[in-house]
């Protein structure tokens, strides 16, 4: 790091602590869980000097409790202490999701049983997933069928879409993944679909009112793109001039733009998607 940026780095966090290096009040603890978590009830606070404030709710949709704590977190810079920041921490996510599965334990288990499928859920330490369904069969014509059977009854619960960002898994008997019934699109979707999905959305960030139209495979040469300026994606196919590559199309204001599937390096040093659409 440069002495002028560290120094002015320095100065901000200086300013920074000077300004708000506290523990939040009991009254921003509650005004901040109610904001990210809905309605609770406060069930009481505990202080640990002036170095942390635990607050204890009570879920009031579903009576569940969970805590959220405002606490200080050393600031350290190329190994040097700067003082000290404010943060918040709370077990909610788990209160929630444990909530959830104890309500949908027996309705779960008949799933199984229905479909001879294993219904395993998240480990807790955090939640990427609603659950997973295992085939114990070579049958799994019904994924889409079972997911969804199994995502509906979460969803029905987490009235305040908590948790759009989840899915349910699904692995044939071998333990290869088949695809996802996804909260957020309301469907099952391959592999593939996931894929496409994931360029969809980086279309999104592109411009907000761009429309996916299709996607098309076309040799690398096409693009015009010099291959040292690829830049090489971890756990993905390295790309050379022979490849063939991805592209997906849209449009903005009826014209239309493609977005590749390989990076490369942009115009200040970092990475992006390789597209001919610039806002």
């Amino acid at each position: 790091m440069g002495k002028k940026l560290r120094t002015v780095l320095t100065y901000l966090l200086l300013a920074f602590c000077l300004t708000g290096c506290s523990v939040a009040s009991e009254k921003e603890v509650v005004k901040y869980a109610e904001e990210k978590y809905g309605e609770a009830t406060l069930l009481r606070t505990e202080e640990q000097g002036d170095e942390e404030i635990t607050c204890y709710f009570k879920d009031k949709e579903y009576g569940f409790e969970y805590s959220v704590s405002s606490y200080m977190n050393d600031i350290i810079i190329d190994g040097a202490s700067f003082g000290s920041a404010e943060n918040k921490g709370s077990n909610f996510d788990i209160q929630y999701y444990n909530y959830i599965n104890d309500a949908i334990e027996s309705d779960i288990a008949s799933i199984e049983q229905k479909y001879n499928v294993d219904i395993s859920i998240s480990d807790g330490t955090y939640i990427y997933y609603f659950a997973k369904v295992s085939y114990k069969s070579k049958d799994t014509t019904n994924v889409a069928l079972v997911t969804k059977e199994v995502s509906d009854l979460y969803t029905t619960l987490d009235t305040r879409h908590y948790w759009k960002d989840l899915d349910v898994e699904a692995y044939d008997m071998d333990g290869s993944y088949l695809g996802a019934y996804h909260y957020e699109q309301g469907k099952w979707m391959t592999p593939e679909d996931e894929n496409d999905l994931f360029y969809i959305e980086h279309i999104k960030n592109l411009n907000a009112e761009a429309v996916y139209l299709r996607k098309e495979q076309h040799l690398f040469t096409e693009t015009g793109v010099n291959i040292n300026d690829v830049v090489t994606v971890l756990g993905d196919p390295e790309v050379t001039v022979d490849s063939t590559v991805t592209y997906y199309i849209f449009s903005v204001d009826k014209e239309e733009y493609y977005m590749c599937d390989f990076m490369v390096m942009n115009d200040i040093g970092g990475f992006e998607w390789y597209t001919n659409y610039k806002e």
